[in-house]
């Protein structure tokens, strides 16, 4: 048998009932789903049946590394989780992310990835040892125990390098919204600790001393991660972001996932009340900050403890501020009550108000039980979702971040992701972030200006016209395509934050190289792979996810629209770094031509176009915006179509 490069060869699949275990050959679905959130959404259509509950026992979890996780490749060692959400509204199939060590030590001990299903009669945690060996070991002792106690205790039994993935009290108490939180720091979002804690599952611990790992070809690989560094790394790069602006901390060390760069400036900070808590310039930071900040006029103490009490229990920040935007209007409205609950309005902004409500949701106590159930059923039961308007979408996450009233080509990710596309308004807002520097200071700061935005347009996005943001033209195909990488970054699971490498300071171009990622797989993995095939790798997960979500009970069409605020509530403000760089919501129009998009809506005319032109990139049909035959033989997926036919998912 041949060598194999990048891939482990097997998936453990563990059944937390009754320990049975057995295992999947990865090469079996490698070549067509990579790896990642390929492989895992490929398992979820086979094993998940659409009726299937969040909390159900046949619910899995999918863990999944990718083909270049545990090399030397920059960036690539990020890990995922797939199944169905207790987060989303109704139910359905979702994808978390993390960074770490673990998903490299998952493949030192020899796994492309975990499947577990069932539930334990009582609390375990999962260990594989570095053989790719797997016990179920009793977890009573740390149940009730908070993550950051429950990684020091395993690290104390396991030693220091042991990767832990764990739950806090959220997570067992099955709030929604309960995240899974890993050793240093990392964590992922759409409720996946809530359904580790139906499982009675307190943790996964992977036990893996480093390897060097073969690859396929060394002096290739040498050679594109040269190319690589050459472009994403250094300060020349301009691709570097800021450390978070907190009041009174300072930074401890670095924390860089494995083998990342740190583009990302990630960190352990410490306040000057003695918190560490790890941090990055994400919105997790920052969650409770427009609280404090209208409260005392900065970002400070109330703003770093929010975090280190989500990220201590296991919550998701995106749905604690969401919660902080809408809850003030239902204590207003007389719909919850500040004395009984001890919310008072006048106390929001504070570190006793965001620990009150924390409190609350981890004890499931008065408001909080309805509280941990998220906003979209709790403003339901409240009898009042018009509260949530332009805070939280129809599904059920966070509404208007990179919304379409600002960048048009987000409209399609809105539109027919039904959980918060972020990875995919990260493709447009990430280099328009850097145009806006560059923009805001007259040049004075950055590198890409409109020159070189439109350029990086045409080689990213398909046509220097999708910079136009004025226009509809073009808009559709390059959601598309960025829908596409997307998905291909997350199959072999490069990090968010570092790919694509579509801008630097350290090209002539000031555009970086679309086909570099599929450089390095080809190198590592021995399987060829041009830049188009990258994209295709992407755009098949993407049709695959989509057979998920229409088989889960989306409609096509009919639901790929939009949260109605998006039509009518002109867009006023944005949030930093955009309020920060760009107060006037500046943008390139026709031809570089600058205009502003305060006030603006997005016309349902303009809509309609914009989606026909992505369902005709997709090879969809327009009317129905189901899938067609055709389209689905060019992705090779001709296997799936039976189960879409017998229920009416391919357009005739």
């Amino acid at each position: 048998m041949a060598e194999l490069f990048g891939w482990a060869g097997k998936i453990l699949c563990v059944n937390l009932r009754d320990g049975a275990q057995s295992s999947i050959a990865t090469m079996q679905h490698a070549d067509r789903f990579v790896g990642g959130r390929g492989i895992a959404s490929r398992l979820y259509w086979e094993q998940i049946q659409p009726e299937t509950g969040a909390f159900d026992p046949e619910n899995c979890l999918y863990l999944m590394n990718g083909p270049l996780a545990g090399t030397r490749a920059p960036a690539a060692s990020r890990w995922i989780i797939v199944g169905k959400s207790p987060m989303a509204f109704p139910e359905q199939y979702a994808c978390g992310n993390l960074g770490g060590r673990l998903g490299a030590a998952l493949k030192w001990s020899g796994l492309d990835g975990l499947v577990i299903s069932g539930a334990a009669a009582k609390p375990v945690i999962l260990v594989i040892t570095s053989d790719g060996k797997c016990t179920l070991e009793d977890a009573a002792a740390l149940w009730g125990k908070d993550v950051f106690e429950t990684i020091t205790l395993l690290q104390n039994r396991y030693g220091r390098k042991a990767c832990v993935a764990t739950i806090g009290r959220a997570g067992e108490m099955r709030v929604r919204f309960a995240t899974v939180i890993g050793s240093g720091g990392v964590s992922a979002t759409k409720g996946f600790g809530a359904v580790m804690g139906a499982k009675n599952l307190k943790a996964v611990v992977v036990i893996a001393d480093k390897k060097q790992l073969p690859l396929a070809r060394p002096e290739s690989f040498k050679k594109v991660k040269q190319d690589i560094l050459r472009l994403g790394t250094g300060e020349a790069s301009e691709r570097y972001w800021v450390e978070p602006m907190i009041e009174d901390i300072e930074k401890i060390k670095s924390a860089y996932c494995y083998g990342c760069p740190g583009v990302c400036k990630r960190a352990l900070y410490k306040h000057k009340s003695g918190e560490q808590g790890y941090r990055k310039t994400c919105f997790s930071a920052f969650y409770y900050g427009t609280a404090e900040q209208n409260k005392t006029g900065k970002l400070a103490e109330a703003t770093f403890y929010a975090t280190q009490l989500a990220n201590r229990h296991g919550l998701c920040a995106m749905e604690l501020l969401m919660q902080s935007f809408w809850l003030p209007k239902a204590l207003q409205q007389g719909l919850i009550d500040p004395e009984k609950t001890g919310l008072q309005l006048e106390k929001l902004g504070t570190s006793s108000w965001i620990e009150r409500l924390i409190t609350m949701i981890i004890d499931r106590s008065d408001i909080g039980d309805l509280l941990a159930e998220g906003s979209r059923r709790a403003a339901r039961e409240l009898g009042n979702t018009d509260i949530l308007e332009g805070i939280v979408t129809g599904t059920g996450f966070l509404a208007a971040i990179y919304n379409p009233r600002m960048f048009l080509s987000t409209a399609p990710m809105y539109a027919t992701e039904p959980t918060f596309p972020i990875t995919q308004l990260h493709a447009v807002s990430f280099p328009m972030v850097k145009w806006m520097v560059w923009m805001g200071t007259e040049g004075s700061m950055g590198f890409l200006d409109t020159h070189k935005l439109r350029h990086l347009a045409k080689t990213f996005w398909g046509d220097e016209r999708a910079a136009e943001f004025d226009s509809p033209e073009c808009t559709g195909s390059s959601a598309a395509i960025m829908q596409n990488r997307a998905f291909a970054k997350e199959n072999i699971i490069f990090c968010d934050w570092f790919w694509p490498i579509d801008y630097s300071g350290s090209s002539k171009t000031g555009v970086g190289d679309p086909a570099l990622e599929a450089r390095l797989f080809s190198a590592g993995t021995g399987m060829d792979m041009a830049a188009e095939d990258f994209l295709l790798s992407g755009e098949r997960c993407a049709n695959l996810c989509r057979a998920i979500y229409l088989r889960e009970g989306r409609r096509g069409r009919i639901d790929d629209t939009l949260d109605e605020f998006n039509f009518t509530r002109p867009l006023e403000e944005q949030p930093a770094p955009v309020g920060i760089f760009n107060p006037d919501l500046m943008l390139p129009g026709k031809n570089g031509e600058l205009f502003t998009c305060k006030g603006a809506t997005v016309d349902k005319d303009v809509f309609k176009k914009v989606m026909d032109e992505y369902y005709l990139t997709r090879s969809w049909d327009i009317t129905t915006g189901l899938f067609t035959r055709d389209g689905l033989a060019r992705l090779d997926l001709e296997d799936i179509m039976p189960e879409l036919e017998k229920n009416a998912f391919l357009a005739e």
